[in-house]
């Protein structure tokens, strides 16, 4: 898996903080709506329980795509909608100078197969989403690289920086 310690980073809050903002937003998402920690899992249908769900809400514990797939679908938003949260303003910005971001897809070899793992996932789930055939590169946007961020733990920027440094993002 991708570590800040991989990417230049020394201190693990730092990793951390994108997570709690997600977090700060289902809570956020969740009281807007009028229901109770309990009531989102009643309607999860038994898949969450009280305490995994106010793990999600508090950042102590980040989500897999599923996880996420299924609240977005509980609170009636698009995953990424959930996941469009504003800490770094400056990582935006520039994100935002250099869209859309190009995966080279022939290149995820670089990565170990627990790294490539959850990339290689959620690019095909892009690609169903899209319907786009292509097997040598996909883009991504803004929000994608903060799911993905997600994912392994660490902010967008270092994942980014990850993943260029690897020949992966173009």
């Amino acid at each position: 898996m991708l570590r800040m310690r991989d990417v230049g980073y020394s201190e693990e809050g730092k990793g951390r903080r994108y997570v709690e903002l997600v977090g700060e937003k289902l809570r956020r998402l969740r009281q807007e709506r009028g229901l109770s920690l309990q009531e989102v899992c009643d309607r999860s249908g038994g898949s969450f329980v009280v305490s995994t769900l106010s793990a999600y809400e508090r950042g102590k514990r980040s989500l897999s795509l599923e996880r996420l797939l299924e609240l977005a679908e509980i609170y009636g938003l698009s995953p990424t909608a959930i996941l469009d949260v504003d800490d770094d303003g400056e990582f935006h910005i520039s994100l935002e100078k250099n869209r859309p971001l190009r995966i080279n897809i022939e290149h995820l070899d670089k990565l170990t197969e627990a790294e490539r793992r959850p990339l290689e996932n959620y690019l095909e789930f892009l690609r169903n989403l899209r319907n786009d055939p292509s097997r040598k590169v996909l883009t991504i946007r803004k929000d994608d690289l903060a799911f993905l961020s997600t994912l392994y733990g660490v902010r967008p920027q270092a994942l980014k920086h990850r993943l260029e440094a690897e020949g992966i993002i173009e």
